[in-house]
């Protein structure tokens, strides 16, 4: 047990130094949760801006680093807020901008940006636009490892998992990479459920979808025998959201999958909307996901244990042509030729001739862009294959 452990500390390790040494360290590959849009700096105490007498002709510097605006709100009592209102409204320069409903306003926004993804308001024609259509993709890499795509996949595309997953056990596939990084932001917790219940034993609970205003808490748990049961890397991505982020949670959680990506948003929730006036909507969390065992998700989100840093946008191009056309031209760097004796020997000079074939007409030709987080699944698999691990 425990060299099972230090091997995947080392597998670990290497993978994520593997991907800092190929991308900044200085991209975040998750966005930030929301933060009101108000900046303040603090009058430091006199006690913190005093300087101390030098003991040398130098001047001493002293750094003091104000707090958020934020921290200080959150260590005022009523009491101190109400001051606070109370003297901008009778001493600032111009009182129309705080009226009541400037006062109201300011309120609401700054509520919408502490709950983070917990409460959205935004048009009704945005709450109602549909999600895009994205396919359920499979393909086998380099003969031994399972590559599955959800998409957008629902109840009656169940049999085309199991069917896929069934062809990769006649196969001998000894890895299998699932990818969620298409599916939609929805909360449909009961498709989660089943799709996790190809992978987890039969009785197992997955996750209770629990309301925290009533107590009352709906369990799922695994309703069939697993499908697949070997070494498991899934794919997440910073719009992974709800039922997304359940089978990503219960993975890592029931059976040691390795989640390799970026953040999550941390929606593993369900959602009540509410009309405001005729044109918007307030979508508000009244349910979250619970996974016995295991941190929460919301409303911070998931976080992987492989972090890889990929552009969103580069990321999103990415997934759309590997929709299209598979996964095969996204997955390895091609290998360029080089000189050997052999091609010395014959009078070759194999490094021009490639050069040359990369640049037909004396220009550059286009690459595919290459898939990061399914590279660094790809070594993951191989490193658990070659080490001998299940």
């Amino acid at each position: 047990m425990f060299k099972r452990i230090y091997i995947w500390v080392l597998v670990l390790a290497s993978a994520q130094f593997a991907d800092t040494q190929q991308t900044p360290a200085t991209s975040p590959s998750a966005s930030p949760r929301p933060t009101a849009s108000v900046a303040a700096t603090a009058t430091p105490s006199p006690s913190s801006t005093a300087t101390q007498r030098p003991s040398s002709s130098a001047t001493a510097t002293v750094n003091v680093q104000p707090n958020s605006i934020r921290d200080l709100v959150n260590g005022l009592d009523q009491g101190g807020l109400q001051q606070i209102i109370d003297q901008l409204r009778s001493t600032y320069i111009d009182s129309k901008a705080l009226s009541t409903q400037e006062i109201n306003q300011a309120a609401v926004e700054g509520l919408l940006a502490r709950l983070g993804p917990g409460a959205v308001l935004e048009t009704k024609a945005r709450a109602e636009q549909p999600a895009p259509a994205r396919p359920f993709r499979s393909d086998l890499i380099e003969s031994q490892f399972g590559y599955i795509r959800l998409g957008s996949i629902t109840e009656s595309g169940l049999s085309q998992l199991d069917a896929t997953l069934n062809a990769f056990h006649e196969r001998g596939v000894v890895g299998l990479i699932l990818d969620l990084r298409t599916m939609p932001p929805d909360s449909d917790f009961a498709l989660a459920a089943q799709i996790l219940s190809r992978f987890v034993p039969k009785g197992k609970l997955l996750f209770n979808l629990v309301e925290p205003k009533s107590g009352a808490s709906q369990a799922f748990s695994s309703s069939a025998d697993p499908l697949f049961s070997g070494p498991l890397a899934v794919l997440v991505n910073q719009d992974n959201a709800g039922s997304a982020e359940a089978v990503a949670g219960v993975l890592r959680n029931q059976v040691h999958a390795l989640l390799i990506g970026q953040q999550t948003t941390g929606r593993a929730v369900e959602f009540a909307h509410y009309d405001i006036g005729d044109k918007l909507v307030l979508t508000v969390a009244v349910k979250e996901v619970v996974i016995p065992g295991a941190p929460q998700i919301f409303p911070d989100g998931l976080k992987p244990d492989i972090r890889v840093t990929f552009p969103k946008q580069d990321q999103d191009s990415l997934l759309l042509l590997s929709d299209q056309s598979g996964i095969s031209n996204y997955i390895f760097d091609e290998e360029r030729p080089h000189t050997n004796e052999a091609a010395l020997v014959a009078g070759k000079n194999p490094d021009l001739d490639a050069y040359e074939a990369d640049h037909p007409n004396g220009k550059p030709k286009v690459q595919h862009p290459k898939d990061l987080t399914l590279q660094r699944a790809i070594d993951f698999l191989t490193a658990v294959t070659v080490l001998g691990l299940k």
